[in-house]
């Protein structure tokens, strides 16, 4: 669709500023949704400088589209910013912000660059290269990759008879980070009847739409199509990724795209539609308080929100407690916390002081840059919370926690 046209709908009633969270740290207007919206359009229309005036406040933006969630018009805020950025970004490139989307998207770049940045002294992102993309010194540490967990071998006797495959995702970052993830995944899928069709794939593009640059992020988008010709479902367990796949059909306007769409599913899902919440109500449980962290782009970009907690809720003994401002932005939001690290800081301590105040010893999240920043906040306030993918915990409550300590 035509950016103009996307940025007509906006009736400027104002009712998704409150659900901004860049609105509600700075209370800018130019820092919420209206505003930005506003810039946009402004631009676009020849009054005001891409570079100068508009940029500044579309990097702030997290991308989280809770505004989406707020909006009353149907306003597709995330398509505005994509192009937008787009357009930014085709007018005047910034090379360190592709060299980082390379680096996060190439798997053998990425294991690399962390084994070599782990040698170094401290144990965040050196400050000259932060300063690089942000102007300011780094607020981010070096994830340290997942180790594989030792989990006991599915009991075949107690699993039902295959009935289909699927594929899943294994991205880029994820695949490197959180193999793990990807352990309780397939074990999951096959505890309801699936198993997963294994092919070479690569990353699929949605760090690079979300942060303009749409050229890579369609091609991308078309491998990964290729990839997985076969009509069976895609099962994704990235919620940040599993919305721009879900979306393909506004990123490639084609057929092609349309339908791979349309077999996209989050994993929970997936795993909910398919039954598992009576699964694991027959499962060990677990005796434990645990709350969950809502990630954008799986409650705002696909609107999933029940699946994943009504699954959490049906593991036997287990205490679910609410988390305030749960559908709030944790900051993280891609590569936000490397090139916007102020605003992302403020953000996740905000978050870790409303995990703290549930009393909860565990907190659940369906996306690895949420699942990576949290856990940074836990580290720095001494542990006391245990982050982990939603996935890790529903497997965990049929073979115990123990797989799933770090």
């Amino acid at each position: 669709m035509d950016l103009e046209e996307l940025t007509t709908h906006c009736i400027r009633c104002g009712f998704c500023l409150e659900s901004c969270p860049t609105f509600v740290e700075t209370g800018n207007e130019m820092e919420g949704p209206r505003g930005r919206i506003y810039l946009v359009r402004s631009a676009v229309e020849g009054k005001l400088n891409w570079q100068e005036d508009v940029k500044p406040h579309l990097d702030l933006c997290l991308g989280c589209r809770a505004c989406e969630t707020a909006c009353p018009s149907g306003v597709q805020y995330g398509q505005i910013l994509e192009i937008a950025r787009d357009k930014i970004e085709k007018e005047k490139p910034q090379r360190m912000k592709e060299w980082l989307l390379k680096g996060t998207t190439n798997p053998a770049i990425l294991k690399t660059q962390l084994a070599l940045g782990h040698l170094l002294p401290g144990k965040r992102l050196p400050n000259p290269i932060s300063k690089l993309l942000s102007g300011r010194a780094s607020e981010c540490d070096l994830p340290t990759p997942q180790h594989m967990a030792d989990m006991p071998e599915l009991n075949k006797a107690e699993l039902p008879e295959i009935k289909g495959e699927v594929y899943l995702l294994e991205g880029c970052a994820m695949r490197v980070l959180y193999p793990r993830v990807h352990q309780a995944t397939r074990r999951l899928l096959r505890r309801i009847g699936y198993t997963v069709k294994e092919v070479p794939q690569g990353c699929c593009g949605a760090l690079h739409a979300h942060n303009g640059n749409l050229y890579i992020a369609k091609k991308m988008a078309q491998e990964l199509i290729v990839s997985m010709q076969d009509n069976i479902p895609v099962v994704v367990n990235s919620a940040g990724c599993g919305s721009t796949m879900k979306e393909y059909n506004h990123l490639l306007e084609s057929s092609d795209g349309v339908e791979f769409a349309k077999r996209t599913f989050d994993a929970s899902e997936f795993l909910y539609n398919n039954g598992l919440a009576d699964m694991l109500q027959s499962s060990m449980g677990l005796d434990i308080k645990a709350t969950y962290h809502d990630a954008c782009h799986l409650s705002h970009g696909q609107k999933i929100t029940r699946a994943p907690l009504d699954l959490i809720a049906a593991i036997p003994h287990i205490q679910l407690v609410p988390l305030a401002e749960a559908d709030m932005c944790c900051g993280s939001a891609g590569i936000y916390n490397v090139i916007q690290p102020e605003m992302a800081r403020k953000l996740v301590d905000r978050k870790y002081e409303n995990i703290a105040q549930t009393g909860a010893s565990v907190v659940a999240t369906g996306n690895p840059g949420c699942h990576s920043w949290i856990s940074q906040a836990a580290r720095e306030h001494g542990k006391r919370v245990q982050v982990l993918h939603t996935l890790e915990l529903l497997e965990a409550a049929f073979i115990g926690l123990r797989s799933f300590e770090d």
